[in-house]
């Protein structure tokens, strides 16, 4: 029985328990759990399966039993892929703000950073977001491509790839100029670079490709009933990504450990990988962090969480999360920030010296 149905009941039983006859419900009403406590429901029941390592590269594969799973229809690639979904600038076109269109019947779910190409420029999407079928809506984001400003074509394409965490996370924190500035930095690190300052050319570089390959075959391989991993770098966390859907979390697996392994080329590593233990004490900070709301153009709910040792979003929609991306605090700085140090990144944020900076 599903918690629709479940709901109706348990209202109508209550109406005739006061004698009271139930009345037709409205079609905005739901009867689901509060957003925040979907978020620490899901949170509750993550476990942390055995590490992968490749390089420099650590990844927890991350499994969650029992949660609330959101129906969530399409990925962007594939609206994209079946003409289901229209992203153009608008007009006047703006830098941080293009138009979405929907043609699909069923959601489609967009992912923070997922990559799009040509317009007047290429951008990554800013935020995680559910599409309501037939929507036409105005979305945040960011540009990944300084350098141009003429369009190419008339409507964005799909680039099939999603932004390392540094670039993602640039945005949310320090705003457009932090991206761009992470892009340059990636690009003449990994001597990717682009006449337009595309971070396409790193996705495309040939040189990056063949340093990726051996990442992708060596890791590529997670448990079926896997729903996300925490990807480190030594004693730093990457990110953490996590989905309540399995099948969301497949389809999307493929970009998102491209993602980790240029991450990893980009970085130098410090310390030695914590174990499971550490890593499943770091997510348990998920239930206390701060889960401030925030505007989405889209469906459901999506929260900035912030406290204790982490800090990210999540995307909530029919009772369950959809994607929760964590990082811990530290990350970008000059020095990775390792588990055990973690206690006075707490002190100076409880001092003002973390805050997440205003977009």
């Amino acid at each position: 029985m599903s918690m629709k149905v479940m709901c109706t009941i348990a209202v109508a039983l209550a109406l005739v328990g006061a004698g009271l006859r139930p009345g037709p419900a409205a079609p905005e009403e739901r009867c689901l759990p509060a957003p925040g406590s979907a978020i620490d429901e899901f949170a509750g029941r993550l476990k942390v399966g055995p590490p992968k390592k490749h390089g420099n590269l650590t990844l927890y594969p991350i499994f969650a039993d029992g949660v609330a799973v959101p129906e969530v229809g399409l990925t962007l690639d594939e609206a994209m892929e079946r003409g289901s979904i229209e992203i153009r600038e608008l007009k006047p076109a703006e830098v941080n703000r293009v138009r979405l269109v929907s043609r699909a019947k069923e959601p489609i779910f967009v992912m923070g950073g997922e990559m799009l190409t040509g317009a007047k420029q290429d951008r990554i999407m800013g935020d995680d977001m559910i599409v309501p079928p037939g929507a036409d809506l105005t979305i945040p984001v960011f540009c990944i491509e300084r350098g141009r400003w003429v369009g190419t074509t008339e409507t964005f394409s799909a680039l099939g790839a999603i932004a390392g965490s540094a670039v993602r996370n640039a945005g949310q924190e320090a705003g457009q100029r932090a991206v761009w500035d992470n892009v340059a930095a990636q690009q003449e690190r990994l001597d990717a670079r682009s006449a337009t300052g595309s971070l396409r050319s790193v996705h495309d570089s040939e040189s990056v490709q063949h340093k990726v390959e051996p990442y992708e075959r060596a890791l590529a391989d997670l448990p079926v009933s896997a729903r996300g991993v925490v990807a480190r770098l030594g004693d730093e966390v990457v990110t953490a990504d996590l989905f309540a859907s399995r099948t969301l979390f497949e389809k999307l697996w493929p970009k998102l450990l491209e993602s980790y392994v240029i991450d990893a080329l980009d970085r130098e590593p410090s310390g030695a990988p914590p174990d499971a233990v550490q890593i499943r004490r770091w997510l348990a900070g998920i239930a206390d962090a701060d889960k401030r709301a925030e505007d989405t153009p889209g469906g459901g709910a999506l929260y900035k969480l912030q406290g204790g040792r982490l800090m990210g979003s999540a995307l909530v929609y029919e009772g369950g999360v959809v994607h929760m991306q964590a990082f811990a605090f530290g990350i970008g700085d000059p020095e990775p920030t390792p588990l055990n140090r973690l206690e006075f990144r707490r002190e100076r944020l409880e001092e003002g010296q973390q805050e997440l900076p205003e977009r």
